[in-house]
């Protein structure tokens, strides 16, 4: 999402396949790539690094576990080893009055598993199990530090509900909502107007059966329309439980 930096050449870079002690000749697309990217860095990312992610003291980290899952098992460790890079980069551990001069730590990190709400909730539970092995590292790390840690499944808004489909006479657990317009299943095209009970598969008993590939294109979900606001409010799966972890503190 370029936002105002459309069509700059900040932005017009390309990863290279090339060893890291491997240099450019000047001139090349590679010395210019390198280029670019290290102007990026230091306009770009480093400024809005240092004058916001610098000044927090809670972090929710949003991770989108059933788009990895779905994918195979190289993606999931593509999403394990990016998450542990990214919280090495974060300052966590417990803070103190010196805090208040030095600069303060992140002390409390909520990895949150998101859509939850496409999952019967009988697999909610194997979701969190599935990220905390996917965490694991970072988990570790922040710990270390003195940071608290909590891992969740959540969707802050709720655009499904449960319900069960019999099928040779087999209950199946299922999700019941209004799919968007356009969503394709099968030789279904759906309206955006009508409801449909979906199965997006099971989850395994085990996270790291679920870290092999053997879900790969096995689970199935849809893009759904959120219900309409009761007395001004949605539903959500743990969005309560969240907040108290990384705020309840400071209300007590």
């Amino acid at each position: 999402m370029p936002g105002d930096l459309a069509g700059s050449p900040l932005l017009t870079f390309a990863p290279i396949t090339a060893s890291a002690t491997q240099g450019y000749p000047k001139g090349s697309m590679g010395e210019l790539m390198e280029r670019r990217y290290n102007s990026y860095v230091s306009k770009i990312v480093r400024p809005f690094f240092f004058g916001h992610f610098a000044r927090l003291d809670r972090q929710i980290v949003l991770v989108d576990m059933l788009s990895a899952l779905n994918a195979g098992a190289a993606a999931v460790q593509d999403l394990k080893t990016a998450l542990t890079q990214v919280m090495a980069c974060f300052r966590m551990g417990s803070n103190s009055i010196l805090s208040e001069i030095f600069g303060r730590k992140i002390d409390r990190i909520m990895f949150a598993a998101t859509k939850a709400d496409l999952l019967h909730q009988n697999s909610h539970d194997k979701l969190e199990n599935i990220l905390r092995v996917i965490v694991d590292d970072a988990c570790r790390r922040a710990e270390f530090t003195g940071a608290r840690v909590e891992v969740a499944a959540l969707a802050a808004i709720r655009a499904t509900r449960e319900a069960k489909v019999n099928q040779k006479g087999e209950d199946l657990p299922c999700i019941a909502g209004t799919p968007q317009k356009g969503e394709v299943m099968g030789k279904t095209t759906f309206d955006g107007e009508h409801e449909a009970a979906i199965f997006p598969g099971d989850l395994p008993d085990t996270a790291q059966a679920a870290l092999d590939g053997t879900l790969q294109g096995q689970l199935k979900f849809l893009r759904f329309r959120p219900p309409p606001a009761k007395d001004g409010t949605f539903p959500h799966i743990r969005l309560d439980r969240t907040l108290d972890f990384l705020l309840g503190d400071r209300f007590s």
